[in-house]
């Protein structure tokens, strides 16, 4: 990848090498050419002065014997000597006809030894169409001799170490490549060992660390992500301990619990208010005016949202059959008082409902039922008080019928007595092992013989082996008692009442069939509810209290056994005694 740490490290490397070999070169080139340069003007310098002192110690300075001086002078050192008097002409020039030459005075090296100075230039020539370094020194009779050297063998010079140069500049090029991947690599090394573990980490892996061992930055560095590692780690798994807890608490919750953002956008909902509101289950991120379908609902959390008050208010779900919810709409603020959302939590309040019916109803029945033989005993004592003596017809009848009363109220005091005793502490069981057939026909003969005066026939089908069961016979046979009583009392005259005993593996089921009035499907739920009567009319003309079914189903419970019942309008009726082995 060209934009890794590693190349730009390398590349880096690799131009700072490079750009100190050149600067490296260069300074090299230059001290080298200056250093050429000024020994080769020490050493013009120095011929120059020794042609000088030749042309002192020359016999005439007529041009033909200073041409003579400047061609042997130039054959001696291979360059060009020319020798010029203080006027600037040249006398002798051992390359070109001096009587043909102009006046030199004006050049810079001859201005310079003409004014006692070593002069010293480098420039093209006009005359040789070359760049030449002239050197001029001042002799004796106040002229000037001159020596010119061409720069050929400098440029050659030059080229061969610039050459030179550029052969050393790519080998240590490639070196330093080869180098700067080497360094870059041990040190991008750790840092590509650290990105790859937090790359790890960005994806979910907390439990890979980075291995360096070092006393360098790069080890601190390692050492605080590995600390750092852990503290996330256990952070997050903290963090999920707790959220998978709340998951838990919620998804199990009782009550129904939604959340409505600030969007008005469902974030959260569990299954309960799912079920609750018979909602589908991707509501999450829809408009909760999209999905809830109730108004009183809808209108309830804006009314909350808008005040930024609680909203607490009892709704019946018809939806649902009628179920009764209690909904606690409260707005989520936050510190600085700035709207969130609203927490929506509905409790189903149907079973409380119910008991706070049965709990009327029970108390008007309770009533209605104390009251009817009271007035009757109320009523006929005190017509007998007004009887007298000779109508001992009436003092008779009437006496059965205050003693038939107090009867009356003496099993409904009895019953709620039993009841009261069956709910509000458990009962000892008196447990042995029990034939079941041999309890039942027991029973059965005791109920046939207490109505005699019934026309109801009794059917007996026992099992076709015995069946002894661990169970306590006495709750048996009172359980028993009171389905047949409950039959023969809906059962028409002439009707028969069927007793069946099923041995199963795991449990005993005993059947009362009768062929009554039978129970309308709607208030089957209830008849087990003490005082609670299908025909109230009925019972009462037969004496009934109305906790028969209750007790039964009581005294069952405290076996561990179950009631079940069936029945058909105008067919009859079968309750079912389930007692488990």
């Amino acid at each position: 990848m060209f934009n890794s740490f590693r190349r730009k490290l390398t590349v880096s490397y690799l131009a700072l090498i490079i750009l100190l070999l050149i600067i490296a070169g260069g300074l090299v080139f230059t001290s080298f050419r200056q250093y050429y340069l000024h020994n080769l003007e020490t050493r013009l310098t120095r011929e120059a002065y020794l042609i000088a002192d030749m042309v002192a110690y020359a016999e005439s300075n007529h041009n033909q014997r200073m041409q003579e001086l400047a061609d042997t002078a130039s054959r001696d050192n291979a360059t060009r000597v020319s020798i010029i008097d203080r006027d600037g002409v040249v006398l002798g020039d051992s390359q070109f006809d001096s009587t043909q030459m102009e006046i030199h005075k004006s050049r810079p090296e001859v201005y310079q030894a003409l004014r006692g100075e070593v002069g010293v230039a480098m420039r093209y020539s006009t005359t040789e169409k070359v760049k030449l370094l002239y050197v001029a020194v001042p002799q004796a009779s106040g002229g000037v001799v001159r020596i010119a050297m061409p720069l050929a063998e400098l440029t050659a010079i030059n080229k061969h170490i610039l050459f030179n140069l550029f052969l050393v500049l790519l080998i240590s090029a490639v070196l330093a490549a080869i180098l700067s991947s080497l360094m870059a690599k041990k040190f991008s090394g750790p840092l590509d060992d650290i990105t790859d573990v937090i790359k790890e980490m960005a994806d979910g892996n907390l439990t890979r660390r980075v291995s360096y061992q070092g006393i360098d930055e790069l080890s601190i560095l390692a050492e605080s992500y590995n600390r750092m590692a852990d503290s996330i780690e256990q952070g997050i798994n903290e963090i999920s301990e707790v959220k998978n807890r709340l998951e838990a608490l919620l998804e199990n919750s009782v009550n129904g619990i939604l959340m409505v953002g600030g969007d008005g956008r469902i974030s959260y909902i569990n299954p309960v208010a799912i079920s609750l509101l018979g909602l589908q289950e991707n509501v999450i991120g829809r408009n909760k005016n999209e999905v809830i379908n109730d108004y009183e609902i809808i209108a309830a959390i804006d009314r909350a949202r808008k005040d930024l008050q609680p909203v607490r208010q009892e709704k019946v779900l018809h939806i649902l059959g009628g179920k009764t919810v209690e909904m606690n709409i409260v707005p989520i603020l936050s510190e600085d008082e700035a709207f969130q959302g609203i927490l929506v939590i509905l409790n189903d309040i149907s079973e409380l409902k119910r008991l706070e019916q049965v709990r009327k109803d029970f108390v008007a029945n309770v009533s209605h039922e104390l009251k009817t033989p009271l007035a009757a005993i109320s009523g006929f004592a005190e017509t007998l008080l007004d009887e007298e003596g000779e109508k001992s017809n009436h003092v008779s009848e009437f006496s059965r019928i205050i003693f038939d009363e107090t009867q009356r109220l003496n099993r409904l005091v009895n019953g709620l007595l039993e009841l009261s005793r069956m709910e509000s502490e458990k009962m000892e069981l008196n447990v042995l092992p029990v034939d079941i057939g041999e309890v039942v026909q027991n029973t059965l003969n005791a109920v046939q013989q207490q109505h005699q005066s019934v026309n109801i026939c009794f059917d007996y089908i026992p099992p076709p082996a015995g069946i002894v069961i661990d169970s306590d016979p006495v709750l048996i046979s009172q359980v028993l008692s009171n389905l047949l009583d409950n039959a023969i009392k809906y059962s028409p005259k002439g009707g028969r009442i069927q007793v069946e005993v099923l041995d199963y593996a795991d449990r005993v089921e005993i059947n009362v069939v009768d062929q009554g009035i039978g129970i309308p499907s709607q208030e089957i739920p209830r008849i087990f509810e003490r005082f609670y009567r299908v025909d109230k009319a009925r019972t009462r003309k037969t004496g009934g209290t109305g906790l028969g079914l209750a007790i039964a189903k009581h005294l069952l419970e405290n076996l561990g056994g179950q009631i079940s019942v069936q029945s058909t309008v105008a067919q009859g009726s079968k309750f079912t005694c389930t007692l488990f082995k």
